[in-house]
């Protein structure tokens, strides 16, 4: 899944993807369903149009055409017809500002408006942010249930089990998916802290290189509806006004305080988004 989103205009078929995994085509496949709930050409398929709704939306005066070719569609014909087969609109009559699908989390609409209506608009500042390495724990529908709190949890005995000191590291979340593209039961979540090169990952935990980047940040306190306002301005009202395109990662969340800190209820973090200058 790491490569495919690193790769979206790569080679993702069957036979190159099983050779990064180090597996046979026909057990890789029937282990990709199994853990993932696709098939591999459904995720991949759906990795590429979350991407390019994503860039529809962050930079409105692109053209269709470069979009596509940026996420893997060889032709703006096949991209097109993919696009309405799975959101039922054609991407030239999408408004690039209205959701594509509706959001399923329980009352979002609602407090997501009482939120903005309640607060002040947020502000974004531009930071450099240098290269990290990442230990991390993917959180499957992070949004259902105590997922995230149980994720965080594994990951911390592990941490401990190996006598790494995580309350001294740096916290960062990352979003892969869109709740406004993604199933919510399909939305992954990665969550981990930021170590030295001499921390190996093993078992259910993985590594991530994030690269140096130049990052949109919004300032965040308070409940979780504060967070979805940071992000609802971050990208539905400053990137498409700014002189920035996003860079091809995830949203990330830099902990200023461990959630464990403030009991799940109230959090204290930067909502950062990597950005490039947009293209001419």
């Amino acid at each position: 899944m790491d490569h495919v989103r690193a790769h979206l205009d790569g080679d993702l078929s069957l036979n190159a993807l099983a050779r990064v995994a180090h597996a046979s085509p026909y057990h890789f496949h029937r282990m990709f369903r199994t853990e993932t709930g696709e098939t591999l050409v459904q995720f991949t398929q759906r990795a590429r149009l979350e991407r390019a709704a994503y860039l529809m939306k962050a930079s409105p005066d692109r053209s269709l055409l470069s979009i596509a070719l940026e996420v893997g569609f060889s032709e703006q014909s096949d991209f097109s017809r993919v696009f309405r087969s799975r959101y039922g609109i054609a991407p030239s009559k999408w408004d690039r500002r209205s959701r594509l699908d509706p959001v399923t989390i329980p009352n979002f609409e609602s407090e997501l408006a009482q939120a903005k209506a309640g607060g002040p608009t947020p502000v974004v500042e531009l930071r450099n942010r240098p290269a990290c390495r990442i230990l991390y724990v993917r959180v499957r529908a992070p949004f259902i249930g105590a997922a995230l709190h149980d994720g965080y949890a594994r990951l911390t005995r592990w941490l401990e089990a190996h006598d790494v000191a995580w309350r001294e590291l740096e916290l960062i979340g990352l979003s892969w998916d869109n709740y406004e593209t993604t199933p919510l039961d399909q939305v992954r979540y990665d969550l981990g802290f930021v170590v030295s090169s001499a921390v190996a990952a093993a078992d259910e935990f993985g590594n991530h290189e994030l690269p140096a980047m130049r990052s949109a940040e919004v300032h965040c306190v308070g409940p979780l509806s504060r967070i979805a306002v940071a992000w609802d301005h971050l990208y539905d009202t400053w990137l498409p006004q700014s002189d920035y395109e996003p860079e091809d990662l995830p949203g990330m969340k830099r902990f200023r305080k461990r959630p464990d800190e403030l009991g799940w209820e109230r959090y204290d973090l930067d909502c950062c988004l990597a950005v490039r200058n947009a293209l001419p």
